[in-house]
């Protein structure tokens, strides 16, 4: 089952935001000793459990998810949080860990950073089944940034998702009406913009007034011909897009390195892109993003993670 987001007293609680399920019996007794007030032992059993596992364990990163959710302040949260979100970026928690950071930034007044890492969950989580809950916060926090056709672009995304909960649908309906005022005050201006572009345009020849003379202006020169190099420069068809299934993106080329001869190992032909200072490892070469989605479970069965489709080069 699907985990979904625990909150602690860092950030205000929230209708949208169900307790979180950890998958192992020693992170749920740091979760409840956090919970029931005891956070010092909560924060040395972590520790303790972070130094016996081994990095390349897929326990790891939930470890360290879990060590964000019972850090002693926002800052150490926000650190354990972005090593999750940058190094371990194809695990089952890289999404949660973008989310909290969202929240995090949101709650401090940071609406660029909670936007930016709002916008990583849109692009490299697509299928995330926490993509309502970023709606929500989305919403919140374009609204806030006077942005609402990206903030109705999210709720939208949230409403048709069908992992939604009940009250999560009704508080992202609640701000859904906002953007009916924004159409509503909208809708003027693009009447006089659609307006204007249906103007027609006067082809005839132009009369200049001089102060010595009125003299015609020429009229705009023919249309080039149809073998004009540079128009049949542009009208040349790009290069067919491809699509790919994204493993992993971390800081580290020998990370990367390290990766992508594991994915060898097991049979795949990654390749390696370096993109916004992350190298980004991914498998396969698809012609439409319905084959490479329909691949993605193969994939997942054999390497465990989040492995979702990209625009490959």
């Amino acid at each position: 089952m699907r985990r979904v987001l625990i909150f602690l007293s860092v950030l205000p609680v929230t209708p949208v935001l169900p307790l979180l399920g950890q998958t192992d019996p020693r992170l749920v007794e740091v979760i409840r000793d956090a919970q029931e007030g005891d956070s010092d032992s909560a924060r040395m059993k972590v520790q303790q459990l972070l130094t016996a596992t081994a990095p390349t364990d897929t326990l790891y990163p939930q470890i360290v998810y879990t060590q964000a959710m019972v850090a002693n302040d926002a800052g150490d949260m926000r650190r354990q949080l972005q090593r999750v979100a940058v190094e371990y970026s194809s695990s089952s928690w890289a999404d949660d860990a973008l989310l909290r950071l969202v929240q995090l930034d949101y709650a401090s007044g940071n609406l660029d950073g909670a936007a930016r890492n709002l916008e990583r969950i849109r692009l490299d989580y697509p299928g995330s089944p926490l993509v309502p809950q970023a709606a929500y916060w989305a919403a919140r926090t374009y609204f806030d940034q006077k942005k609402p056709d990206l903030a109705c672009r999210w709720i939208a995304d949230g409403l048709k998702d069908p992992s939604a909960n009940l009250e999560l649908q009704n508080q992202l309906r609640y701000l859904h009406q906002r953007c009916g005022q924004f159409a509503a005050a909208s809708a003027p201006a693009r009447a006089d913009t659609q307006a204007r572009a249906a103007t027609p345009v006067d082809s005839q020849p132009t009369i200049t007034a001089t102060t010595s003379e009125t003299t015609l202006s020429p009229a705009p020169p023919p249309p080039q011909p149809a073998n004009n190099p540079r128009a049949d420069s542009a009208s040349a068809p790009t290069a067919a897009t491809h699509y790919r299934i994204q493993i992993s993106a971390v800081r580290s080329k020998a990370t990367a390195e390290s990766v992508a001869g594991k994915l060898k190992s097991k049979g795949f032909d990654p390749i390696t892109v370096e993109e916004a200072g992350l190298y980004k490892v991914r498998v396969g070469d698809y012609r439409t993003k319905a084959e490479a989605a329909a691949a993605v479970p193969q994939v997942k069965a054999k390497l465990g993670g989040s492995p979702f489709v990209v625009v490959g080069s």
